[in-house]
């Protein structure tokens, strides 16, 4: 407490004579409100220091009753005394309503034990971090191992599901074990609560956990304090790592936060535990899971299989899918120990375990509503397609001999060729093709740009007329069936 001299004394009394207030007399001297307060109450008669009558004097007894007994709000108190005749403002009734309700009675929370090796927490936070010179969101996605307050974290550009599998695995890789069960908030990527006592667990998630042996724990909504041993890390890794730096891009930011780790937070003594965490793991480490022998399996063997419709490949009489929009394609089978993977184009696509039996098919959920979703376009994209007219039929079934389960994807393409080009150059241009047996887009698109066709033999290899569009209009009139133009116009009445 700052003693005052003489000097000052007066010049707080002489201020204050002038001003009556004391906050103008703070101002204007530069003590604090509570200096010139303690000051004016040690002199015997203060000048103009009274305490200033307010509006709400008169209805403080009815206000006490209606809050204290009668428990309601700021907004109905207002309208009870306004019909008393009060006429003051809402603010000031509101700062007095709080000063005088009782504050309800916080139950105590007792500390939530966590038994060594039982129990992780997942979730993710947002932050802005300055990357290449500009600012932008990241999501940091965190695992704190319960017992040991063991940290890892990962800074991502989304929260997709492959973001939450690439930051378990990497935590799991250098923790080299797993903890019984890892718990998480409501989030689609792995699980949400859909009514009274029923979890939804994504399947794709449902499954990783199975292979590495841990089970996953949906917490219920309201139940802030059952998470906080990830979500208080997330100020810490702000405030402490994040704030006042730059990086390069997200490989420097996470190759950064690799080394604050070990090298600051999982070092550090807990302020709660008043332990480093890394002696805690040492100690947690018997207790803890290890990895299971299928990931840490190295050595495979690779074969060669074709991606059939079914959208799988055949392996030991039993058949696994893969990606459905690479059917027709060959791919890499490296099969394990005890799983194998999928690869298409020296990229992985999946993973499965082996089949207990023979004559299985073992399908992923993701693929097959892919496998869905194509096959709903197909349709649309095949009737709209025989709207071209008879060269389109006829062409066709010619993609569907000599393209199979890629027939879906030339019609895609063509019907890009007639919203450009028009219906009438495109269906010449399918009677053309079909006439030498040539069936993709490919071909389409060399006809309507008036370029040879591969299949023409010399004697029939003469070059398109200038006007090439015309040439095609014409052909397609001429490759058209007597009835066919009754058809068309039945089908334009149906579609008006």
């Amino acid at each position: 407490m700052t003693k005052l001299n003489q000097e000052q004394h007066e010049q707080i009394k002489a201020v204050f004579k002038k001003t009556g207030s004391i906050k103008a007399t703070a101002k204007q001297t530069g003590f604090s409100r509570n200096a010139v307060r303690r000051h004016l109450r040690g002199f015997s008669k203060v000048p103009n220091y009274k305490k200033r009558a307010s509006k709400l004097d008169p209805y403080k007894a009815k206000i006490n009753h209606l809050v204290k007994e009668k428990l309601l709000s700021a907004v109905r108190v207002l309208e009870e005394i306004r019909e008393l005749g009060y006429e003051g403002g809402y603010s000031i009734l509101k700062n007095y309503i709080r000063l005088i309700r009782p504050k309800p009675l916080k139950r105590p929370t007792p500390p939530i034990f966590h038994p060594p090796g039982h129990e992780s927490q997942m979730d993710w936070s947002p932050h802005n971090v300055i990357i290449g010179g500009r600012e932008q969101i990241v999501h940091t996605g965190s695992i704190v191992v319960c017992f040991s307050r063991w940290l890892f974290f990962r800074h991502f550009l989304d929260e997709t599901i492959e973001s939450v599998i690439a930051l378990h695995k990497e935590a799991f890789s250098e923790l080299g074990y797993v903890t019984e069960i890892i718990t998480y908030d409501n989030m689609t990527t792995v699980g949400r609560h859909i009514g009274p006592g029923k979890v939804w667990i994504n399947p794709r998630f449902k499954r990783f956990a199975d292979e590495y042996g841990f089970t996953v724990v949906i917490l219920p909504p309201g139940k802030k304090e059952r998470h906080g041993k990830v979500e208080r890390p997330f100020h810490y890794i702000e405030n402490n790592f994040l704030a006042g730096r730059e990086f390069k891009d997200m490989e420097d930011l996470n190759h950064r936060a690799d080394k604050w780790r070990s090298h600051t937070a999982n070092v550090r003594i807990h302020g709660t535990l008043r332990e480093r965490p890394v002696d805690r793991l040492k100690r947690e480490i018997p207790y803890l899971k290890p990895l299971p022998q299928l990931l840490s399996a190295s050595f495979y063997k690779e074969v060669d299989r074709l991606l059939h419709s079914d959208f799988c490949v055949s392996i030991n009489t039993n058949r696994y899918s893969a990606n459905p929009e690479r059917i027709g394609q060959y791919t890499k089978v490296r099969l394990y120990n005890d799983h194998l993977e999928i690869w298409i184009d020296d990229k992985f696509d999946c993973r499965h375990s082996y089949a207990k039996g023979r004559y299985e098919r073992n399908v992923l959920p993701e693929h097959e509503a892919l496998y869905k979703q194509i096959t709903n376009q197909r349709r649309l994209f095949e009737s709209a397609f025989l709207k071209l007219g008879e060269p389109a039929k006829i062409y066709y079934e010619g993609l569907q001999r000599e393209r199979k389960a890629a027939t879906g994807y030339h019609l895609k393409r063509i019907l890009q060729y007639a919203d450009r080009h028009g219906a009438d150059v495109v269906a010449g241009a399918l009677a053309y093709a079909a006439k030498y047996g040539a069936y993709s887009a490919d071909t389409v698109l060399r006809i309507i740009q008036g370029k040879k066709l591969k299949k023409q033999t010399h004697s029939s290899n003469r070059a398109m007329p200038e006007n090439v569009r015309q040439f095609l209009r014409s052909y397609a009139v001429e490759k058209q069936m007597p009835n066919f133009y009754d058809n068309l116009l039945e089908n334009k009445k149906e579609d008006q």
